[in-house]
């Protein structure tokens, strides 16, 4: 499996750029796009999440939100991802019985972890999958020293929900990490950086043929 994490920073933050390049991502049908950028104001996010859910709708791409759960509830787009902090807050909501709730009604809740606690609360807690990382070194975290295989073992082995490992993926970490235990791997600069996106994704799909972009 793979998760393909956004960034409009690596497109220069063109923005047609930026949205032709998660067409060819959706169009290569990974099991999921993750619309990352945290940085956005509510409104940009939205109108990033209405285009984006236009584009994998079209291909039949699942589009996960990240951090803006209240955009989800908005616009009914049922998939989230979370981080700790966030995801503890909205777990102990739910715990008073507040009818309001997000969780409820929710096609998939994802956490990122970055401890065996943090995995093991949100494995308990109702989390449908984690996110763990770094694994590998990364320039998104840099000077930040990598977990390691080792770590991404111990949480594979510690919840039974499915764990995507991220940080520093290609190819050859990716494989390492899915024979450590991963169900599946995140993917960020590798394919929003890719002139063939699909190439990458069909090593990690299962599937021998992808529907392409004409």
């Amino acid at each position: 499996m793979i998760y393909a994490i956004t960034n409009r920073k690596l497109v220069s933050g063109d923005e047609a750029v930026y949205f032709k390049q998660i067409e060819k991502i959706a169009a290569a049908r990974p099991d999921g796009i993750i619309l990352r950028e945290k940085d956005l104001s509510f409104p940009e996010y939205e109108l990033y999440a209405e285009r984006c859910r236009e584009i994998c709708d079209k291909w039949g791409t699942p589009l996960i939100l990240n951090h803006f759960w209240e955009v989800g509830k908005k616009l009914d787009i049922r998939r989230i991802h979370l981080s700790m902090p966030v995801f503890r807050q909205l777990s102990e909501r739910g715990k008073t019985g507040d009818s309001d709730s997000p969780f409820k009604g929710w096609a998939q809740v994802g956490v990122s972890v970055h401890s065996l606690e943090e995995a093991v609360y949100a494995g308990k807690a109702g989390a449908d999958y984690l996110i763990a990382g770094h694994i590998f070194l990364t320039d998104c975290k840099k000077g930040v020293p990598a977990r390691g295989l080792d770590f991404l073992k111990e949480i594979c082995e510690a919840v039974s929900i499915p764990v995507f490992a991220i940080g520093g993926m290609n190819v050859e970490h990716g494989r390492a990490a899915m024979a450590a235990g991963a169900s599946g791997v995140c993917m960020m600069s590798e394919l929003m950086e890719s002139d063939a996106p699909e190439e990458i994704i069909k090593l990690f799909s299962g599937r021998s043929e992808q529907r392409m972009i004409e």
